[in-house]
Order: structure tokens, then C-alpha cells, then sequence
């Protein structure tokens, strides 16, 4: 049973009992798997290359969890960073791992420098929920598609690559 279909069955047996419960929110198992499921879908569509890594630099909470749940859900390897960490040392573990994400709160974002593009806050959860709630993960085609060759024919040559007729 996959992460996911794991999540789902928990899910279905409790639904609305409590899985998390910090200071300040409650989330069900429904909650929890739509919230997995959706953050999966998004990690899924920033980089569809299976077993990929994915950092996560954030002090503990629900999101902490629901950010680990959707990287094992979306087949991808987790790399967590701590916020304890100088900007530094943070600096050459990621350029060793070369994650293709970086999930921070607002510690974790402070303290890593990198392209914007690169991460996913916190703040954004609720908006990617809204966004990817209820899509399926990218099969195997979207992989094999972000990733095939775009080879331009050579000039005078036809679609396949062959040579032309010769013109005089």
C-alpha cells in the first residue's frame, strides 16, 4: 500500500477524529489527506522527476508534518534541514543535495538564500490546497514528456532527422 492510499483508508475509517492537534490548529484525517494529497500534486508539478529531493527547513508543526507526508507521497527523497543551522552550513548541504524544492517557514526562509522559485512557504499551504485539491498525481507520461529531447531536423532534413532530396 502506497503512502497515499494508506493516508485514504485512514481517512475513511476516521475522518473527522483528530490526527494533529498543536497550539494553535486542529487537523482531521480528512483534512490531513486532502491537504497531503494536494501538497503531493503540487511537489508533483514543480518537478515530476521521480525520487527527486526535497528540503524542508521549518521549525515543527502540522505543516512540518503535512509537507513530510506529501514529499513521501509524491515519491520523492526528504532532506530535512534544521533552523538551529547557520546560513552556511544550510548553504552546503543544499548545494550537496541539490534539492528542486525548498519548503521553509518564515525561520527557514530567512536563513536560505536561493531563487524564489525554488520555494514553498508555509504561508502559500492553504492556497495550493485550493489549487490541487482533489488532482490526481502526474503519471508516468508527464515525466517522460517534461523530459524528452526536443531536437530541432537539421536543416534540408525531414521531421524524422533523414536527410532531403538533394536540390540543385
Amino acid at each position: 500500500m502506497s503512502p497515499e492510499q494508506y493516508l485514504h483508508s485512514v481517512a475513511e475509517k476516521f475522518g473527522e477524529h483528530i490526527a494533529l492537534d498543536d497550539s494553535e490548529v486542529a487537523v482531521s484525517y480528512s483534512e490531513l489527506a486532502v491537504a497531503v494529497q494536494a501538497m503531493s500534486v503540487a511537489l508533483a508539478n514543480m518537478d515530476p522527476t521521480p525520487g527527486s529531493t526535497v528540503a524542508i527547513c521549518a521549525d515543527y508543526c502540522h505543516e512540518y508534518l503535512v509537507s513530510a507526508l506529501a514529499v513521501q507521497t509524491a515519491g520523492k527523497k526528504l532532506l530535512p534541514l534544521s533552523t538551529h543551522a547557520s546560513p552556511q552550513e544550510l548553504g552546503e548541504l543544499l548545494n550537496a543535495a541539490l534539492p528542486s524544492t525548498i519548503i521553509v517557514d518564515a525561520r527557514g526562509d530567512a536563513l536560505i538564500a536561493c531563487e524564489p522559485d525554488l520555494k514553498i512557504h508555509f504561508s502559500q499551504f492553504a492556497g495550493l490546497v485550493l489549487t490541487y485539491r482533489g488532482e490526481k498525481m502526474p503519471g508516468p507520461e508527464s515525466f517522460e514528456s517534461f523530459f524528452a529531447a526536443r531536437v530541432e531536423p537539421a536543416p534540408g532534413a525531414d521531421a524524422q532527422g533523414e536527410p532531403g532530396p538533394e536540390t540543385t
